[in-house]
């Protein structure tokens, strides 16, 4: 079958990126064609972000300083190489009619939405096309959402938004979420029913992901405590360093050692590169503890098996923590700033006989879902 996957556009996330990857990966091993559509955001020119810099200073007295596209390039390098070996996509695509225009000339029999916060508000380039609006007259190709996410659990579509997407989505013939939340708002919101399956980088287990890393050269990584932070505060710095000191073993990191420019114009971008994807992969299979207030960071903790702490990341949604570590009775592990911290928090060992087990049953499910979804006729 000849399958497209829409979500969101790939830049350097890697939770992002990891998930378009695991999606292609399995479907293609189903025995189909596939193929990304590279939807982007709309592009901006270098000189709309000096203007924009000088508006954000003058007006509010505020340094905000935007890479250029060539900056842009040399910090997304590592990423852009790994998308580019391992998925095969379209040339980027920046608007409604290209889409439509795109699937008018290509002989798709499939498209599959997800997964990662594609029906999060304000996160895709365009909501509406997220539950297929450009394809809205096509009756030909089968829409099959699986695991999309809305990433918090309380509904922030505007009221005419939401009837466009309640009518868009009863034409989808197979729909799928990954949180618990997913399947209520889905019933509530846009009066459907959703399956509630695996985040699709679970349907990969451990030794495909060392495939792509080979493990025959040691790092200097290994046995020390991985933080994979999104959001730095002082309470995450905090629980940092009694980790650091309790467990009495060196910090590393999985990110640039800077993320935002200080000046308008950088002669060295070196410290701005993100890290490979095999690189940040292997940091998890390296580390003995892990701390992250990523969910994708707290998956890639339970692949490998590891000993972790979530920090929930409420302003990035909390439901997809809840909703996870719920299931496979991992809740312990979640911390927010009101969580009393005792040693407990770092002595308490995982049981993943237990939660493997878990976890099996529901990837067994999941992947039978997203096959079936494919396979049948209706």
């Amino acid at each position: 079958m000849k399958i497209a996957i829409l979500t969101l556009p790939l830049y350097t996330n890697y939770g992002g990126n990891l998930q378009a990857y695991a999606l292609y990966t399995i479907l293609t091993k189903m025995g189909n064609d596939v193929e990304l559509i590279n939807y982007r955001h709309k592009q901006v020119s270098d000189f709309r972000k000096v203007l924009s810099t000088l508006k954000q200073k003058v007006m509010y007295q505020r340094n905000a300083f935007y890479f250029f596209d060539k900056e842009q390039a040399i910090i997304n390098q590592n990423h852009e190489e790994f998308i580019n070996s391992h998925i095969k996509r379209s040339s980027p695509i920046y608007s409604t009619e290209q889409l439509v225009e795109y699937f008018n000339i290509n002989s798709f029999e499939s498209i599959i939405v997800g997964s990662d916060q594609v029906w999060r508000f304000e996160y895709p380039p365009k909501i509406e096309n997220y539950f297929l609006e450009f394809l809205e007259k096509n009756s030909s190709i089968k829409k099959i959402a699986y695991a999309a996410s809305f990433g918090i659990d309380n509904w922030n579509y505007t009221n005419h938004v939401t009837e466009k997407v309640r009518k868009l989505v009863q034409k989808f013939n197979y729909i799928s979420v990954r949180e618990v939340s997913g399947v209520q708002l889905c019933k509530s919101k846009l009066y459907i029913e959703a399956k509630h399956v695996v985040d699709p980088t679970l349907l990969l287990n451990s030794e495909e992901y060392l495939k792509i890393i080979g493990i025959n050269e040691k790092t200097n990584n290994e046995g020390k405590i991985l933080a994979y932070i999104l959001d730095d505060n002082a309470f995450k710095t905090e629980i940092i360093s009694k980790i650091k000191n309790y467990l009495n073993k060196d910090i590393f990191i999985a990110q640039p050692v800077r993320k935002s420019k200080k000046r308008m114009f950088e002669k060295n971008l070196k410290s701005y590169i993100y890290p490979s994807i095999e690189h940040w992969i292997r940091s998890f299979y390296d580390a003995s503890f892990i701390v992250t207030d990523s969910f994708h960071g707290t998956v890639f903790a339970i692949i490998f098996n590891k000993p972790f702490i979530s920090i929930i990341n409420k302003e990035r949604g909390a439901s997809r923590f809840e909703s996870l570590l719920g299931i496979l009775g991992l809740v312990d592990r979640m911390i927010d700033e009101d969580t009393i911290i005792t040693h407990d928090l770092f002595e308490n060992r995982i049981d993943y006989n237990k939660v493997n087990s878990l976890l099996n049953e529901w990837i067994a499910y999941s992947y039978n879902e997203l096959k079936t979804a494919l396979i049948d006729k209706e």
